[in-house]
């Protein structure tokens, strides 16, 4: 049977959001996650993956070497996108799909913390998943690495950041920013501590950004898991009909 993979680099980026969107389309298309870097098995083929949607870290992606297990992830996502299955990559998640696709993957000089406002580019507009985002829309960020030159063949989709917000190269969709947090999942970061190096960086306040999430939650929440929601409505409900086909 068809199935969704959500890969997970760590216990405190988990799909938070997103859990609706994917238990709101089991009959569609059953999901687990897999949490990689714990040992946990990839699958050996794709012929029954239906889609996979690949989560952010507090890891580095910029020397993929010094993780064990990255390489045979980045493996992985390189053979999704040669066969066609549909990826959504997130903050990390998209780090990893330009380092598997060939793009170069870097450190910021200064790490982006922040709502930006963002921007469909010709592209975006005309993409099935990135056509609905609204322009002016914000969205969270918080990442010091980025993909610095995209992959060959990538496409621009969406602009506000300094950098490739969310860009697309063939099944793949790579978005640096955070569609799938919320309120309390950024809280959790902060009071672990896990974005304190993010943050001094930045010149960010921990308090001042906890409270500007909480002001837009009700805003960019629904935004986030409508976009995610086209992903699993579009492409990977018609890679579910190929495979039953």
């Amino acid at each position: 049977m068809p199935e969704l993979l959500v890969l997970e680099h760590t216990d405190a980026a988990g799909p938070s959001a997103f859990t609706e969107v994917l238990e709101d389309r089991t009959s569609l298309v059953p999901w687990r996650s897999v949490d990689v870097p714990a040992g946990e098995a990839l699958p050996d083929h794709l012929d029954e993956v239906a889609g996979l949607l690949v989560l952010g870290g507090t890891m580095s992606a910029v020397d993929p070497r010094t993780h064990g297990w990255m390489p045979r992830e980045l493996g992985l996502l390189e053979q999704a996108v040669a066969n066609e299955v549909p990826v959504f990559g997130v903050c990390l998640g998209a780090q990893l799909l330009g380092e598997a696709l060939g793009g170069d993957v870097r450190r910021r000089a200064v790490p982006e913390v922040g709502y930006l406002a963002l921007t469909r580019t010709a592209a975006g507009r005309e993409d099935e998943v990135v056509a609905g985002w609204p322009d002016g829309a914000r969205a969270a960020f918080v990442h010091e690495d980025e993909v610095r030159t995209l992959p060959p063949g990538a496409v621009t989709l969406l602009t506000g950041s300094d950098g490739d917000a969310a860009w697309r190269l063939g099944s793949a969709l790579a978005v640096q920013f955070h569609p799938e947090v919320t309120g309390d999942q950024l809280a959790g970061w902060l009071d672990n501590g896990l974005l304190d190096h993010i943050l001094e960086r930045a010149g960010t306040d921990p308090a001042v950004f906890a409270g500007e999430a909480r002001r837009r939650e009700r805003f960019v929440v629904p935004l986030g898991r409508a976009l995610f929601g086209r992903f699993v409505d579009g492409p990977v409900r018609e890679r579910v009909a190929a495979i039953e086909g």
